[in-house]
């Protein structure tokens, strides 16, 4: 599998269960509004940062927004959900809560379906190509992004004193973070191994405070 389908895919599985977990549920941090599918989740490259510094091009998701509506503020929420062409953007403004997290799902489950499929079919065609420097960049950006973002959210459950939780996320952001520190001596690589070393100390932190509860 090429590796920017292969992290693609990672993408997709964590928010399907991002989503079977509750996440676009109302935030005990904002219960005043509703959470917003991809722009609330950590894998975001903005999650948690009002001053939104990354542009949205930065994201792997944008392969799914039609080309014309790409330069359209969250472009994310143009993504075509189903055959009708309904969009997050529509569930927002005529549909329900739970509509559009059906919808989601069940794209979600498609995009990881016809991903495996083309993974099975190429493994026994042809060996998988390298990718190409540019989207390795890219995806380079979004993981470390992505190890930041699930440190910033394993860091609430640690000030919570739900350390199990804790340790968990900071597992994961440890897994993201090694992705880019393996990748190769660049600026991405360098703020990620200073993260890897950070959420290490944080994980046995959170581990050993979970097995004294």
């Amino acid at each position: 599998m090429a590796q920017d389908e292969r992290e693609l895919l990672e993408l997709l599985k964590f928010e399907l269960k991002f989503l079977e977990d509750g996440g676009y549920g109302r935030s005990p941090h904002t219960p005043w509004r509703r959470q917003n599918v991809f722009e609330d989740s950590p894998t975001c490259p903005n999650f948690c940062d009002p001053a939104r510094p990354h542009a949205c091009s930065e994201c792997l998701l944008m392969r799914f927004v039609p080309a014309e509506l790409r330069g359209q503020a969250s472009p994310c929420r143009l993504i075509p959900l189903n055959s009708k062409g309904e969009t997050i953007d529509y569930f927002y403004r005529c549909g329900t809560q739970l509509e559009l997290e059906e919808a989601l799902g069940g794209w979600l489950r498609n995009q990881i379906r016809e991903i495996e499929e083309r993974t099975e079919l190429a493994s026994k065609t042809e060996h998988s190509k390298p990718a190409q420097n540019g989207s390795d960049s890219l995806s380079r950006k979004q993981w470390l992004a992505f190890a930041g973002n699930l440190y910033v959210l394993a860091n609430r459950y640690r000030e919570n004193h739900d350390y199990v939780e804790a340790h968990a996320l900071y597992a994961r952001a440890l897994e993201a973070a090694e992705k880019v520190v393996t990748s190769g001596d660049d600026e991405f690589s360098l703020s990620a191994r200073l993260l890897h070393d950070q959420l290490a100390e944080f994980a046995r932190d959170a581990e050993m405070k979970a097995c004294s509860q």
